[in-house]
């Protein structure tokens, strides 16, 4: 889909209602690569970094095989790599399959494996 900028994007958001859509959600990870979009999304998903919701529907784009490739992944893998460290631990052992990936930038921490000793 096609924005033209944050106004539009805003208005499609992925949280409504107390429930995640999505499809609009797919939308703002797609849109989480867009230079004239991440900072807004980033901020947009700070709010939200200890949801568990959300972290499941972040793993379930990043490890989905029908999504292999798409601009939603790389979107999933950063923001999961911003996520709160307690909500990763409910999550290890899918985060720990996608730091095996053999593509860097399907790992949500890519840059510094060493930053998991947390974990």
């Amino acid at each position: 889909m096609y924005f033209a900028d944050w106004d539009a994007l805003e208005k499609y958001c992925p949280f409504q209602d107390g429930m995640w859509k999505k499809e609009a959600l797919y939308e703002y990870l797609i849109h989480c690569n867009d230079m004239r979009f991440s900072e807004k999304l980033d901020e947009f998903f700070a709010a939200y970094r200890s949801d568990e919701a959300l972290a499941d529907l972040l793993f379930d784009f990043l490890l989905d095989d029908g999504c292999d490739g798409s601009d939603s992944q790389m979107g999933a893998a950063h923001q999961i790599s911003r996520l709160d460290r307690e909500v990763l631990r409910k999550n290890k052992d899918r985060l720990l399959e996608a730091q095996k990936n053999e593509v860097f930038w399907k790992r949500p921490f890519f840059r510094d494996d060493s930053r998991l000793k947390w974990l």
